[in-house]
C-alpha cells in the first residue's frame, strides 16, 4: 500500500483522495467493527421570465429555490487558494476567469476563505483580506455566477497539516507532531487529532474558548455579506475530522450519531448564531464528517442550529465507483429525514474523462446540484488567460454540458447521454410548494457552446422555446401544461 501512496504525493485534491480512501478501505476490513421545514419563499404571482437565477436564494425541502421558486440545479466548481495570502486575486482570478466559467455553464464558485487569511492574529478580523474575498464576488456576480462562502481546512491547520486554522488556534494538547503528511496524518499524527479534539472539546486558547472565535469569523463574514444577493450562502467546515474517536464513525455503518451530536451539533450552532445576529438570510450548509464521503457510513447531523434555512453539504470521494451512489442516497435520505437544502460541493478532482462522466451522471439522474473539485482541473494555470493552450480539455469535455438552469416547476427526471451529447429533461409546471406557475413562467438551460461547437437543436414536448439560441436558453410550457419534455442536442438549428 506504501508504494501505491508514493505515487499520490503531491497535496491536491486529484492526488490525495485515492490513497485516503484506500486507507480507510483498510481500516473498515481489519477494525472491528425531525426537525423544522423551509417555507419556499416563492413569488408566483410573480411571472418569472430571466434566464438566470434571481434574488435571494432559499430552498423548498432538499430544493435550493430562487426568488421566484424556481428550482435551481447548479453546475459549478471550487475555487481554494490554500497558500499565502489565500486570495484567489492574488493568483490571477480575474473577470477573464469568471466570463469563461459562466460561459461554459458554470453558475456556482465555492471560494474557499481560510481562518489563517481571516483572523491572522488572536480576535482580530483582515478586513483587507475580507475585501479581497469580496472583489472576488464581485467579479463572480458580474458574470451571473453565484458564490458559496466555503471555511475551508484540510488537517486542521498548516503548522501540523496542510491548511485552515492558524498557529495561535491550534491546540494539540502538547501531543507530538510527528510531521506524517496527507492523508496519513488523520489517522497517524497525534498533534492533528488532538487539534481537532480541543476544537470540538471548545478549549480556551489565549483566553477565549476556540469555538468563539470560530464564530466571531463568521460574525465577520455575515458583516459583509448579510446583505448580498449573488451568495447562496455558507458552507460551516470543510471535511471536518472527528479527532481522538474517530475510529467510531469508522467501524459503524451507521456514523456516529453521539459525535454528530455532541461535535459538529454543538459547533454549528454556534455559527449559525452568529451568522443570523448580522441580519443575514443566507442558506447555512454543514457538512458531515469526512468518513461520510467514502459511502460506507451515514450521518445523523441535525439541520445547523436547528435552523429552517439550511441543508447539507456534503462530498463524494469514494474507493470503488459502486459506492457512488451510496453517498448520494445516503444524502438524499439525510434530506428526507430533516427537510433540508441539498448541496454536493466536492466530487471529480481528476481530468479522467470516464470518470467524469460516470460521476456527473449519477449526479444529473439524482437530480442534485453540483460543485466540481476544481478549477485547478480545468485551467492549467489561473494566473494566465483560460486560452485553449491553457485548458485541460480532458475534463472540459467531459464536465462542460447542456443542463437545466432553473426550473419553473418541480424536476422530474435529467439525463445527458455522452455518446450522444444529448440531454433529456422532463418537469411539472406544478412548483415545489405545490401551487403551479403562472403562464410565461421560463425555465432556462445552460447550453454552452463548448458542448456544440457546430450548433444545437431543441425539442419540446408540452412547451416551446421562449428566446433566441445562445448559451443559455428559456423554455415555457404551453397553457394548461401540466408536464414538459426537453431535449437538446446537435442540430443546426442553433449556431
Amino acid at each position: 500500500m506504501i508504494s501505491i501512496l508514493n505515487q499520490f504525493s503531491n497535496r491536491n485534491k486529484l492526488s490525495i483522495f485515492f490513497p485516503l480512501c484506500l486507507i480507510f478501505a483498510f481500516f473498515l476490513s481489519t477494525c472491528s467493527s425531525t426537525s423544522s421545514s423551509q417555507t419556499a419563499t416563492t413569488q408566483q404571482s410573480q411571472i418569472p421570465t430571466s434566464l438566470t437565477p434571481q434574488g435571494l436564494l432559499s430552498h423548498s425541502g432538499r430544493w435550493i429555490i430562487d426568488q421566484y421558486g424556481r428550482v435551481l440545479l447548479f453546475h459549478g466548481t471550487n475555487e481554494v487558494v490554500k497558500s499565502p495570502p489565500y486570495e484567489p486575486a492574488a493568483t490571477g482570478f480575474n473577470a477573464a476567469d469568471a466570463e469563461f466559467l459562466a460561459k461554459n455553464g458554470f453558475r456556482i464558485v465555492r471560494l474557499g476563505v481560510l481562518a489563517t487569511g481571516l483572523m491572522p492574529t488572536p480576535g482580530n478580523i483582515d478586513e483587507n483580506y475580507i475585501n479581497s474575498i469580496a472583489s472576488t464576488v464581485e467579479v463572480l456576480k458580474n458574470a451571473g455566477i453565484y458564490t458559496l462562502i466555503d471555511f475551508h481546512q484540510d488537517g486542521y491547520g498548516p503548522s501540523i497539516g496542510s491548511d485552515g486554522f492558524p498557529t495561535w488556534l491550534t491546540d494539540t494538547n502538547g501531543a507530538i507532531n510527528n510531521g506524517v503528511g496527507f492523508p496519513l496524518y488523520y489517522i497517524s499524527n497525534p498533534a492533528i487529532q488532538n487539534a481537532f479534539q480541543s476544537f470540538w472539546d471548545n478549549a480556551v486558547v489565549n483566553g477565549k474558548p476556540i469555538q468563539t472565535y470560530y464564530d466571531d469569523m463568521f460574525k465577520s463574514l455575515a458583516k459583509k455579506f448579510a446583505r448580498s444577493t449573488s451568495i447562496i450562502g455558507y458552507d460551516l467546515f470543510n471535511e471536518p475530522w472527528p479527532g481522538l474517536t474517530w475510529q467510531n464513525c469508522l467501524n459503524d455503518p451507521n456514523g456516529c450519531k453521539t459525535l454528530d451530536q455532541k461535535e459538529l451539533n454543538v459547533a454549528y450552532t454556534g455559527a449559525v448564531k452568529a451568522i443570523r445576529s448580522q441580519g443575514d438570510n443566507h442558506i447555512i450548509f454543514g457538512e458531515p464528517f469526512v468518513l461520510f464521503n467514502f459511502g460506507t457510513s451515514t450521518t445523523s447531523i441535525s439541520l445547523p442550529g436547528n435552523d429552517p434555512n439550511s441543508g447539507m453539504s456534503f462530498h463524494m470521494y469514494t474507493l470503488s465507483a459502486s459506492d457512488n451512489p451510496n453517498v448520494i442516497n445516503n444524502a438524499i435520505a439525510w434530506s428526507k429525514q430533516t427537510n433540508g437544502a441539498l448541496l454536493n460541493t466536492e466530487w471529480g478532482a481528476t481530468t479522467n474523462s470516464s470518470e467524469i462522466q460516470s460521476q456527473s451522471e449519477l449526479f444529473n439522474s439524482a437530480m442534485v446540484p453540483w460543485i466540481f473539485w476544481s478549477l485547478g482541473e480545468m485551467i492549467k494555470n489561473v494566473s494566465l488567460a483560460p486560452s485553449t493552450s491553457n485548458l485541460t480539455s480532458s475534463t472540459l469535455s467531459s464536465l462542460v454540458q447542456p443542463y437545466p438552469l432553473a426550473v419553473a416547476g418541480t424536476p422530474i427526471s435529467d439525463t445527458y447521454n455522452f455518446s450522444s451529447s444529448t440531454l433529456t429533461f422532463t418537469y411539472s409546471t406544478l412548483g415545489v410548494n405545490n401551487k403551479p406557475f403562472p403562464d410565461g413562467s421560463v425555465t432556462s438551460f445552460a447550453v454552452p457552446s463548448y458542448s456544440y461547437p457546430t450548433g444545437y437543436s431543441v425539442s419540446v414536448i408540452g412547451g416551446k422555446l421562449s428566446s433566441g439560441c445562445g448559451n443559455t436558453i428559456g423554455i415555457v410550457a404551453n397553457k394548461g401544461q401540466s408536464k414538459v419534455s426537453v431535449t437538446v442536442g446537435p442540430g443546426k438549428e442553433c449556431t
